[in-house]
């Protein structure tokens, strides 16, 4: 698919101040209430990636200088599953220095390195990750199935380490 940028949507394209980026749909985890659990659509066995040139075809640049906030959060995968999710990072703020980043993750996917790599990037004062963790290590599996506790505190852990801003988002069950 090819954008083509009119003087129509170009004025609405200057409004857009908030992109929510999918990068992938891929995910190891096997929560219930997921759309890549409940779509009987969906195919699991097809992985998809957005890359850097898809990014740079799909956003104009015009587009990214002036946005707000762009974030990456799955409906389908886990934006940590997209090797390319810090080279997308990058690219936005190498367009946009003032632009706020932020990912919706399980955390249990990469590992420590990645992580603090990703801190390095997320590093103006209202970047962020929200690690989606519900509870603690027993009771985290309940929702979040196949998301390795340990690896999560980890990978957690190194991105706070690296001066990462980090947010616990919990799901409370009553």
């Amino acid at each position: 698919m090819d954008l083509q940028i009119t003087a129509q949507t170009s004025k609405w394209f200057d409004s857009v101040k908030v992109v929510h980026l999918e990068p992938t749909d891929v995910c190891q985890a096997a929560c219930p209430l997921c759309a890549r659990e409940t779509d009987i659509n969906f195919d699991k066995s097809l992985h998809h990636h957005l890359s850097i040139d898809d990014i740079k075809r799909i956003v104009p640049a015009s587009v990214i200088a002036n946005l707000d906030k762009m974030f990456m959060c799955g409906n389908y995968g886990d934006p940590a599953a997209n090797k390319n999710s810090i080279e997308i990072y990058r690219y936005f703020r190498s367009i946009n220095c003032n632009i706020v980043l932020g990912m919706n993750t399980n955390g249990g996917l990469q590992n420590t390195q990645w992580w603090s790599e990703l801190a390095s990037v997320l590093n103006q004062p209202n970047d962020y990750v929200v690690f989606s963790i519900d509870g603690l290590e027993y009771t985290n599996a309940a929702y979040r199935k196949n998301v390795n506790w340990n690896k999560l505190m980890e990978n957690a852990g190194a991105f706070i380490k690296a001066d990462g801003s980090a947010h616990w988002d919990m799901l409370v069950y009553s």
